[in-house]
This record gives C-alpha cells, sequence and structure tokens, in this order.
C-alpha cells in the first residue's frame, strides 16, 4: 500500500512540475479560456492582471421601430423567442440607435465581457488615426496590425513556444507608441474609447512593456455595440468622425462574393441554424463561444446574441429582425408572425 501510495504521489509532482514548466495557475487559465472552455464573462474574468481605458459614458440613442422603419411585431416576437431560448442577452441597434434590449437569466447592460474577435479592433482604429493623417504609410500600418495579431499555429501543445507567445503578455506593438497620447492605455482612450462615448475598458497588461492589444480587452457588453455601429458608419459614430470611410474599407476588406475579412483575423466560425442570414452581406464576430456580434451594413443593422451553447450563432432571431424591415424588405401582410417565423 505505501509503495502505491508513494508512486501516486511521485506522479503527482511529476504532473505539477509539468504544468508549472508551461506556466502559473493563470496561464492555464487563459490555456482553458482559449480552447472555449469559457463564455464571454468567464474570459473576462480570467483577464489579469488589467490596465483601464478611460471611458466618458453617455447612453445609446434610442428610437422606436416605427422610426427606424421595422415592425414593432418582429421585435416583440425576437424578444419573445429570445425568452422561449432562454438567451442571457439579444440587442438590436440600427443606424446608431437601440430599438430592442432584451436580458434574461440576471444579466444587465452593465455585465463585462472579453471582446474575442472584437478586442483588436479598438487597436487597429488608432493606428488608422495615424494613416489617416499621413503619418503612418498606409500599407506599413496594415503590415503592422497583421504582425501584431498574427495568430500562432501551434498554440494547443500548452508546452510550445507559440503557445507562451500567445498566452503570455508582450511590448506594445511600435505603431501604437508613435505619436501616442502618453501610454497606450491612454492612446486607445483618446483616440477611440471616448470618441465612442463608451463606460470604462480594461486592457490585459501592466504597462507598455507587458500588455496586449490584440487580444483580451474587457468591456461593458453593450459597449461592443459601439464598435458595430462605428463600422456600420464606416468610420463615423454619432457624427463623429473617428477613422475614414477608406481606412475602414482596408479593415474589412470584401470579396468577390460580398464576404467581409476584417485584417486582424484568421478563419472564423460559421452560422448555424436552419437557414443563412437573411440579408447576404452579413458578418460577424464572436466575443466568445456563447457571444456574437451580427452586423449588416446594407441595412444598418448590428445585433448581439448572447446564449448558451450555439444559440448565439443561430439564425433565427437575427432573420426575425431582418424580415421585419418595412424600408429594404417587402412588407409583411397577413398573419404577420407565420412570415416572420415559419409555422409561428
Amino acid at each position: 500500500m505505501k509503495k502505491a501510495l508513494l508512486a501516486l504521489a511521485g506522479l503527482v509532482v511529476v504532473l505539477l512540475v509539468a504544468l508549472r514548466m508551461a506556466g502559473d495557475a493563470s496561464y492555464w487559465r487563459r490555456y482553458a479560456a482559449e480552447l472555449g472552455g469559457f463564455g464571454a464573462e468567464e474570459a473576462a474574468n480570467v483577464t489579469q492582471p488589467r490596465l483601464r481605458i478611460a471611458g466618458a459614458p453617455a447612453p445609446v440613442p434610442q428610437a422606436s421601430a416605427e422610426a427606424e422603419n421595422m415592425l414593432p411585431a418582429a421585435l416583440a416576437e425576437a424578444r419573445d423567442v429570445s425568452g422561449e431560448q432562454q438567451l442571457y442577452a439579444f440587442i438590436v441597434h440600427r443606424h446608431g440607435h437601440a430599438v430592442l434590449e432584451y436580458f434574461g437569466g440576471a444579466r444587465e447592460q452593465i455585465a463585462q465581457v472579453s471582446g474575442g474577435e472584437l478586442a483588436a479592433l479598438p487597436f487597429a482604429l488608432a493606428v488608422g488615426v495615424l494613416a489617416d493623417a499621413g503619418r503612418v504609410d498606409l500599407k506599413a500600418a496594415l503590415q503592422g496590425i497583421r504582425e501584431a495579431t498574427r495568430q500562432s499555429t501551434g498554440w494547443r501543445n500548452p508546452w510550445s513556444a507559440d503557445a507562451r507567445s500567445r498566452f503570455n503578455l508582450r511590448a506594445a506593438p511600435p505603431l501604437l507608441l508613435q505619436d501616442a497620447e502618453g501610454d497606450v492605455a491612454n492612446t486607445l482612450s483618446q483616440r477611440v474609447w471616448m470618441p465612442l462615448h463608451a463606460d470604462d475598458a480594461w486592457l490585459w497588461g501592466r504597462d507598455d512593456k507587458a500588455l496586449r492589444v490584440d487580444c483580451c480587452m474587457v468591456a461593458q457588453v453593450t459597449d461592443w455595440l459601439r464598435l458595430g455601429d462605428l463600422l456600420l458608419g464606416q468610420g463615423t459614430y454619432q457624427g463623429e468622425r473617428i477613422v475614414s470611410p477608406d481606412w475602414i474599407r482596408q479593415l474589412l476588406a470584401v470579396d468577390a462574393e460580398g464576404s467581409a475579412h476584417p485584417v486582424w483575423l484568421g478563419e472564423q466560425q460559421p452560422w448555424t441554424g436552419d437557414e443563412p442570414p437573411h440579408a447576404r452581406d452579413t458578418y460577424w464576430f464572436d466575443l466568445a463561444q456563447d457571444m456574437r456580434l451580427w452586423l449588416v451594413p446594407r441595412r444598418g443593422i448590428a445585433m448581439l446574441a448572447w446564449g448558451r451553447g450555439d444559440k448565439a450563432r443561430d439564425t433565427l432571431i437575427p432573420n426575425i429582425i431582418l424580415r421585419g424591415l418595412t424600408d429594404q424588405a417587402p412588407a409583411v401582410t397577413g398573419g404577420g408572425l407565420n412570415e416572420l417565423v415559419p409555422g409561428h
């Protein structure tokens, strides 16, 4: 018995040493989050230490369904289905105005969540300010963003150099230090976050020598939609120009099929559900496995879905909204809801 216990204890010691050779407890929490085990809230919780990005919060303008040429029945149905599917949140903006905000499961607007695929966008926008002003060459700016956000391929082996690069802090990209407004956090605040009228956000890091701008940014759930509205506004938010339309076009190159390819991202997860998005120009960003921001440029629509499993990637509720537009889609006639949700 003693020999068995000693052997077991030895195995435990070897395992602990092997784990520690890769990284500390925080390293392993970040690794687990990247593997898809954490939702948007949990991923935010492992973002430590943090650097504050100061905001200048102001409410998002509200609008009625009629003012935004949307069927009230569509919004009501989207809210009902969100409840039936037990979503944590489903939020709809059109032309920068909030027209629907559903929260369930004790979630609320001020919940802090990780930015996932959107986390590097403030960095890319801050570089765009320099490119628009001619202080950085356009090609050099885009190449700098690609280099800073390049994802290593061997990170799934937690003991690899790729993994250590992915899950540890590093020095700030040189582009952000060029003509910076003080440190990196203040630069992002002054160039992007304050003009968005967002609340305070957080970078993963300690200072300019140890931080990340390509991942792991944390902000209030509703503030991520402001970035979506900025993209839909071609660089303008609530009448204020933050970057030029040309810079937005550079960041979101569109292929012959009309699909957007963000310069800071690689392959993205597809949609799920019984049918494709109702609008062909729809694209999206996953903030985590349980949260997706849907953007529909030609219709000026931003939708954020948050729910268990892959519910955020399901096209059902976004398509209810898109079919409920009265200015860019045929008006719903007859019973109404059956055309919004077949079989309803």
